[in-house]
């Protein structure tokens, strides 16, 4: 047989089988038809059904994670930030110190309170190996500002105000911690008239969060603020501390420079009084040189009544900022004259020594 009757007979056969297969469709009675029709509309019917179940699943897990139902007056999101660090130390007669260590781990509650909105703010650190409260207060619109109360940070140095996470170097000056409000208990009032700001606070005194000030302890805080430019503030606060035995004021002046890629910062903060008669100063300058990395330079130099040799440091590092939410701070800091222990170190890595001490801080930090 030759090919091509091949080829014939083949579609013949194809056509026979595939019209034996289709004969029961065309042989359908028009009840059968009506049946099949129900059956595809109900099928359909199911489909949209499960598509909007599915829908309202989703839409309940999103409420949930949000910690909120749906157009709740009262909102909690989630965040907060992880610092992991290794530093080194040696130098100044000290025998040389290195390791890791997380010096802060925080969560942060936060969200819309009715009218108002709250934050609630929780941290352990490897220095107190506790879980400790940082912020707790709830602010509104009063009297054309906005007033606070609960536990923050008083409006006092602008370097302390400016949250942990966005400091320049790996950690704050020490001159800061010296000096600085820390947070307290209390309330506040503040308004933004456009170029001027200003903010007062009535408190338990500096560094009483969680009770720790003494029994009928107050402080009386100030801070203004202007913008010589848009990219030229100054500010200026005071701060008057009564703890019952003792009482001291102190104040402080600092002007921020943020033009272009520089963001420059200069302080200047002393106290009188039982507090004695200290001062010191920092200057804090970063430069982005490129899209995701900022090079920076900070010096700082105080004084204490009684402690003969003034504190004098230098510190260089950089920021890289891996994405939006990682950032990894590396810096060298190096004493000129020694460092006496009645300066507050903090988690800055410095210890008491003399000059020629260093302390070399690399930190990765992931925010969320």
């Amino acid at each position: 047989m030759s090919k091509k009757k091949m080829t014939i007979y083949g579609g013949i056969v194809a056509a026979l089988v595939a019209m034996t297969f289709a004969a029961p469709a065309f042989a359908e009675t028009p009840e059968q038809l009506r049946q099949r029709a129900d059956r595809m509309e109900l099928a359909e019917a199911r489909a949209e059904a499960t598509k909007a179940l599915v829908q309202d699943v989703l839409a309940d897990a999103e409420t949930r994670t949000m910690f909120q139902g749906s157009n709740s007056p009262v909102t909690v999101n989630l965040g907060g930030f992880l610092q992991t660090r290794y530093s080194y130390s040696g130098g100044g007669g000290l025998e040389a110190e290195h390791g890791f260590n997380v010096p802060r781990a925080r969560l942060i509650l936060s969200g819309d309170l009715f009218d108002w909105e709250y934050k609630v703010s929780g941290q352990w650190s490897d220095s107190t190996n506790t879980f400790d409260l940082k912020d707790a207060y709830a602010q509104g619109g009063l009297f054309g500002g906005t007033f606070r109360v609960g536990q923050f940070k008083s409006p006092f140095m602008r370097e302390v105000l400016v949250a942990q996470q966005d400091t320049l170097m790996t950690d704050r000056s020490i001159v800061s911690n010296q000096f600085g409000q820390g947070r307290s208990q209390g309330i506040q009032w503040s308004r933004d008239f456009g170029r001027f700001d200003f903010a007062g606070a009535y408190t338990d005194g500096f560094n009483t969060a969680n009770g720790a000030g003494v029994q009928n302890g107050q402080a009386f805080t100030a801070r203004a603020g202007f913008d010589v430019l848009d990219w030229w503030n100054i500010g200026a606060a005071i701060s008057y501390n009564d703890l019952v035995a003792t009482d001291y004021t102190t104040y402080t002046i600092d002007t921020k420079v943020a033009f272009g890629g520089l963001d420059l910062t200069a302080a200047y903060v002393a106290t009188s009084g039982d507090a004695g008669d200290n001062w010191g100063t920092t200057v804090q300058a970063g430069y982005m040189c490129m899209d995701n990395f900022q090079g920076f330079v900070a010096y700082e130099y105080g004084e204490l009544e009684g402690v003969s040799e003034n504190l004098s440091t230098f510190t260089v590092g950089g920021n890289y900022f891996i994405n939006d939410n990682v950032k990894w701070t590396t810096d060298i800091g190096y004493a000129l004259n020694g460092i006496n222990g009645a300066w507050d170190l903090g988690e800055t890595g410095w210890r008491s020594g003399d000059s020629g001490e260093y302390v070399v801080r690399t930190q990765i930090q992931i925010s969320f």
